[in-house]
């Protein structure tokens, strides 16, 4: 409940930032399944499953905690031998998801009541009273905070439907948006952006680790057990391993043991980070750092960044501080075709943040944006001694007073005014800064 309660908190107050990216509806899927197919095989509920290959442009996590809330709501409220169906389908520029059960159903008058706060959905006509009564109020905020919306339909004793919407992602960018065509999978795939397993036997810490990592540069994989971890570890070599101690089937010390043994995965370092405290035997048996959860965000990474840096591949880290979500997805899609690793954020507030935990090669910086401005912005980046030789891009179509262009000569690298050319002007004033990444040069010589 506490949890329930600081992420609505949060959303509330505007500080649950969301990181939202492009990728693929059936990506997420089988991790929300793993959590919920228990309780639907106890009750013998079948899920049922219609997802066409779409993209969305979300939080990543986010997204798959809306799908947990929902799912999880219609089992809960399935009687046994029901059905479960989720679903979605692409309709003016946004994916539409319904999740729909068997169930008792909601009155019609209770319906709206539902996504308040600490009503629970038992209090209507469900007759279940359990859990926070937060969960559906969450999932409405994180909905709409991602620029869609939710809605709920429901027949008493048929069943009831919840259908969200969320902006469509691009899987591939448009030739006219960049000068090189790479599909955006491969040019993560190949960009050089670290990969890290993380291997724990509950999603909630796989996603919390993720959570740290992926801001950070960092792609990542996940295994749930050790076995499957031997095995993605043989297929992928990932560039390190986060590897929890009790995990059901193999031990997590024979996972060492077997990694450490094995010719193609010696070289990989292995992170234990666990409850228990077996730091001596961990690190006989070959890892070399061993961290006791509850672990704290900033010592966790300085432990990657000790054996794996995120800037050792070839992609350049970009920042892009744009208030507006479509020029950031825009922006993202051409520098992912060029090679590069872009990381976006809509506030000066949450690019200082990210600065502070992930280096960066160039910041791409709009002017225009509420609360702090790019002026303030790239005020306080000077400021800063760690920051201050960050070549910072301004990309801008405000009209400039004399005394504003003087200003940005002085702080900013280049100023890139969107006219119809900004595009390409800013690709190319992008790579005069910080170069050409090898992924674009081998894309040309292709």
């Amino acid at each position: 409940m506490i949890n329930d309660i600081l992420d609505l908190s949060k959303i509330e107050s505007g500080l649950l930032e969301m990181r939202c990216e492009n990728f693929r509806v059936a990506s997420a899927m089988p991790e929300v399944l793993s959590i919920v197919r228990p309780l639907a095989m106890t009750k013998k509920i079948d899920i049922e499953q219609s997802l066409p290959d779409l993209w969305i442009y979300a939080d990543r996590i986010r997204f798959k905690q809306i799908l947990y809330n929902l799912l999880s709501n219609a089992l809960k409220f399935t009687p046994e031998g029901g059905k479960v169906r989720v679903d979605c389908a692409s309709r003016n520029a946004f994916v539409h998801f319904g999740v729909s059960d068997t169930g008792v159903g909601i009155r019609l008058e209770d319906q709206q009541l539902i996504f308040e706060e600490f009503r629970q959905v038992g209090e209507t006509t469900r007759g279940v009273k359990e859990g926070t009564g937060l969960g559906l109020a969450i999932t409405k905020r994180l909905v709409e905070q991602q620029g869609g919306t939710i809605n709920v339909e429901s027949e008493l004793g048929k069943g009831t439907r919840f259908s969200f919407t969320l902006p469509e992602g691009k899987g591939i960018p448009k030739a006219t948006e960049a000068s090189i065509q790479v599909d955006i999978q491969d040019a993560e795939s190949i960009s050089g952006r670290p990969l890290i397993l993380v291997v724990d036997d509950e999603l909630s810490a796989r996603e919390l680790l993720a959570s740290y990592l992926e801001p950070a540069g960092y792609r990542i994989e996940m295994a749930s057990a050790g076995t499957e971890a031997i095995v993605k570890s043989r297929e992928l070599h990932p560039d390190a391993i986060t590897l929890d101690i009790q995990m059901p089937g193999r031990s997590a010390f024979e996972t060492i043991f077997e990694l450490k043994n094995t010719p193609a995965t010696a070289d990989i370092p292995v992170i234990v980070v666990s409850v228990v405290d077996q730091k001596r035997m961990g690190l006989a048996l070959g890892a070399v750092e061993y961290l006791v959860k509850p672990v704290n965000k900033n010592i966790f990474l300085e432990a990657i960044h000790q054996h794996v840096h995120p800037g050792k591949g070839v992609a350049k880290n970009i920042l892009l501080v744009d208030d507006d979500p479509k020029t950031l997805d825009l922006v993202s899609n051409i520098l992912r075709a060029a090679g590069y690793c872009p990381h976006a954020v809509t506030s000066g507030k949450a690019a200082l943040q990210r600065l502070s935990e992930v280096h960066m090669d160039a910041i791409v910086l709009d002017l225009a944006m509420p609360e702090m401005d790019g002026f303030e912005v790239l005020r306080r980046i000077k400021e800063r001694p760690t920051l201050a030789n960050i070549p910072v891009l301004v990309l801008t179509g405000k009209d400039l007073t004399e005394s504003e262009i003087a200003l940005l000569k002085n702080l900013a690298k280049a100023l890139v005014r969107k006219n119809d050319s900004w595009k390409t002007d800013l690709l190319a004033q992008i790579r005069n800064v910080v170069g050409t990444s090898r992924l674009a040069k081998s894309a040309g010589q292709s």
